[in-house]
């Protein structure tokens, strides 16, 4: 076979491959991305036994990259041509900014649907492709990320390379406290997670099914781009944890722009002309003969957050504790000798009683997460967050009509609705509607008028649906109701932006991952991830700006 004009640098880059020998974490830079040398790469480091567990490629491209472009090129080369086709089957939606690929050792892979079936917990071992996507002009950010990263070891921050131990304990067992147990977990920290709840997913993330799916605006805005990036993450760990199909569903989602809300949508203008083949990945005019103000995402899917959250739990390296009600956090310093450094360590306390003892804790325990932190902070201070209650109505499929229409996806807009999904309390299958926002009450109670609400949500989203449904919703408060509630209390702050980082006012070691609003299910794993790269010194998987926005000190006075 003759040599191809990329054979060269690949070979250079399989010689460099023992110098990752002995480290953990592993950077490789590629200031213009070469995708033969990145397979090359990619085959190297998972077959070299000594291989690091965290290897982190950081890319630049002007242009997103083609799937088919990808195969042509590793089609003369038979060993890379598997890898090939897990890349290609990554390669969509890939809009100007920086996007996270990830790729897991032993796992069985499916390139037509991008499907990742992980077989043992070595898929802690991971390749992460940080994509920089687009000129260096219009994102001058870029050369700050390859040049913050350069190939070799990832640095590791100051005051993680202090700690004597690698412990944290995550108080919260909903899908953002999970997410992060798990993303740290995979790096090697002994995580135990509390929750109030008898069981995991007790609080907002116990919702029977939720939907997910991107954000959209006309100015592109933060968080429509962290929605992006957050449902992206969010298919890449479905997919590899729970079965489609029982667990979740990867049917797309249709969404309704409708009169009269607070958000009307829309795209930005460069989806409709030059970004428009990348774009289309992500969302477009629905086709008829869905209504004209409806649009659809290709990507969007259908959750049991329960399921979600049970798997992200399932690790060695989690051990996770119920009825663990805390009401308070204390730093205490072991005075380990006078040669020796002093090491902090954070108790979680129940009625004054130890539950845990750990290098860090990450609150992500929603509502109550602002009283745990006015424990610990100098002053007693601790940023407000709001609960928002939420219900959802549902009922059993054996109840509807047989002749009611039901939308073949489901949709979202204005609430949503979602059918043949399993009841919360067996097998049967069930519809679902909903969710209200109440700002009134702080609790999960259950409210008839709530059904009501959400009967008229769904009038405004599929009216031959509620027209169907009503007979049933006429039937709550009676002896024999067939339209049943569940609800819940997430949380939020005033911009509707989740809080992230370490917990200004406090000692060092207290973070918080909470505040998702509406949200959770896209950004939830996201935040845990962004946590965890950052006391890890890894890439981030997001634009520096857009971090700005998760923090969790934006809010504070600035010096």
């Amino acid at each position: 076979m003759g040599q191809t004009p990329h054979d060269a640098p690949v070979r250079l880059r399989s010689r460099l491959a023992p110098l990752w020998h002995g480290h953990s974490h592993w950077c490789h830079t590629q200031a213009s991305f070469d995708e033969l040398a990145f397979l090359r790469l990619w085959a190297d480091w998972a077959a070299d036994p000594q291989r690091p567990t965290h290897l982190h490629v950081v890319a630049h491209t002007t242009q997103a990259l083609q799937a088919d472009a990808l195969l042509h090129a590793a089609a003369p080369h038979p060993t890379l041509r598997p890898l090939a086709q897990q890349l290609a089957a990554q390669c969509w939606g890939l809009l100007p900014g920086i996007h996270r690929l990830r790729f897991a050792l032993n796992s069985r892979h499916h390139a037509s649907d991008e499907t990742c079936v992980t077989t043992s917990h070595t898929s802690d071992t991971s390749l992460a492709l940080t994509l920089c996507v687009g000129p260096h002009d219009a994102w001058p950010e870029f050369a700050d990320v390859l040049r913050t990263h350069p190939t070799g070891t990832c640095k590791t921050p100051n005051d993680m390379a202090a700690l004597s131990e690698r412990t944290v304990t995550v108080i919260g067992a909903g899908i953002t406290g999970a997410g992060t147990a798990r993303a740290l977990a995979e790096r090697d920290w002994l995580v135990t997670v509390l929750d109030a709840g008898a069981a995991p997913a007790a609080g907002a993330s116990g919702l029977p099914v939720g939907v997910v799916a991107p954000h959209t605006s006309h100015d592109d805005s933060g968080v429509s781009r962290l929605s992006r990036a957050g449902l992206r993450l969010m298919m890449q760990t479905m997919r590899t944890l729970l079965t489609e199909g029982v667990d979740w569903g990867g049917t797309g989602v249709r969404e309704r722009r409708l009169p009269g809300k607070t958000r009307r949508g829309g795209v930005p203008l460069s989806w409709l002309h030059e970004h428009a083949l990348t774009a289309h990945d992500w969302t477009h005019q629905a086709p008829p003969p869905a209504p004209d103000d409806a649009y659809w995402h290709p990507h969007g899917a259908w959750l049991r957050p329960t399921q979600l959250v049970r798997a992200l739990l399932d690790h060695p390296n989690i051990r996770w504790q119920g009825h663990a009600k805390v009401n308070a956090l204390a730093c205490i310093t072991h005075h380990a000798g006078p040669e020796s450094t002093n090491a902090s360590q954070w108790q979680t306390l129940q009625d004054g009683q130890v539950l845990t003892e750990s290098s860090r804790v990450v609150l992500a325990a929603g509502p109550g997460s602002a009283a745990l932190i006015a424990t610990a902070t100098q002053d007693g201070s601790a940023p407000r967050i709001n609960p928002l209650r939420g219900q959802m109505s549902w009922g059993l499929m054996a109840d509807v009509p047989a002749n009611a229409h039901m939308p073949a996806t489901p949709v979202n807009g204005h609430g949503s609705f979602v059918h043949n999904i399993p009841s919360p309390n067996g097998n049967e299958p069930a519809w679902y509607t909903g969710a209200t926002y109440d700002r009134i009450h702080s609790d999960a109670r259950l409210l008839d008028a709530d059904h009501a609400e959400n009967l008229d949500r769904l009038k405004a989203l599929e009216s031959q649906t509620a027209d169907a449904l009503a007979p049933l919703f006429a039937t709550v408060g009676t002896g024999a109701p067939r339209v049943h509630g569940w609800a819940g209390v997430r949380c939020g702050v005033h911009d509707r932006l989740p809080m992230t980082g370490r917990v200004w006012n406090a000692p060092e070691g207290l973070y918080m991952n909470t505040a998702m609003g509406s949200r959770g299910l896209t950004l939830g794993l996201l935040c845990g991830e962004l946590l965890a790269a950052q006391w890890h010194g890894e890439p981030l998987p997001i634009e520096a700006q857009l971090m700005k926005f998760l923090s969790a000190t934006r809010f504070n006075p600035k010096d």
